[in-house]
């Protein structure tokens, strides 16, 4: 039998959801997108193949919105780094842990790379945009680097523009790695993490640390912004309730 027998509840509902979007994580890393089907979502679910379509009307809604909870994680762990030592606030130090992030989550390094591979149709929207940026990194990324620049954390020589094109591109780089060094030759991702920080310190920072005030005071705005954010992409919910 099948779990899918389960009363008709919120609760029950929820717990039905939350195995459908489990089931089409580990279908979507291993398989990718496109070899994915609702059947077999629903037999690794343990449900009828209909009861997926109760939450989600389609495959595509179904994987926006497991790529919005993964970046609503994301956000979330980037927070609680935060919270806990106001430092992880600085460029370098929270570019560095979105890097480190993807080392550990191929979904996540699928997303802000914009793995075909993986993500197949869902790497472009239908408004032509890559995900990422379609799923708001790019407005949380300009928010941040508009707080940085108000606590004087990065220097205001250059455009806010420039800055946030550098962090993109250097980011990305790293995460999809180069070409002319071969694979036996790369760095441990803690390695490759840290030159990433020394990276953006360099290219962005200034010369002189905040001050403890400073810092806590910008540690505040940069976790506003990730909240603001993580309740964007929670009202943009795909699901509807079933019942």
């Amino acid at each position: 039998m099948t779990l899918d027998r389960l009363a008709s509840s919120p609760q029950a509902d929820d717990e039905r959801a939350e195995r459908i979007l489990t089931a089409a994580r580990e279908l979507l890393v291993a398989w990718g997108y496109k070899r994915v089907t609702v059947d077999e979502i629903a037999r690794r679910a343990r449900i009828g193949k209909g009861t997926v379509y109760l939450h989600w009307k389609t495959k595509e809604t179904l994987f926006t919105e497991l790529l919005r909870r993964e970046l609503h994680k994301e956000l979330g762990i980037l927070a609680a780094g935060i919270e806990q030592d106001p430092s992880a606030a600085l460029p370098s130090r929270l570019v560095r842990e979105v890097f480190l992030q993807q080392t550990r989550n191929p979904l996540d390094r699928a997303l802000h790379a914009g793995d075909s591979d993986v993500l197949g149709a869902l790497a472009i929207t239908a408004n032509g945009l890559p995900v990422i940026q379609e799923l708001g990194f790019h407005t949380l990324l300009a928010r941040v680097v508009d707080v940085w620049r108000a606590h004087g954390l990065v220097t205001v020589t250059a455009p806010a523009a420039d800055q946030i094109h550098t962090i993109d591109a250097v980011l990305t780089g790293f995460m999809t790695g180069g070409i002319a060094v071969p694979p036996s030759e790369e760095f441990p991702p803690d390695h490759r993490a840290d030159l990433l920080g020394h990276t953006i310190k360099a290219a962005l920072e200034t010369s002189a640390g905040p001050d403890e005030v400073t810092l806590r005071a910008a540690a505040q705005d940069v976790l506003a912004a990730l909240a603001a954010a993580q309740g964007t992409l929670a009202e943009a919910r795909s699901r509807p309730a079933a019942r």
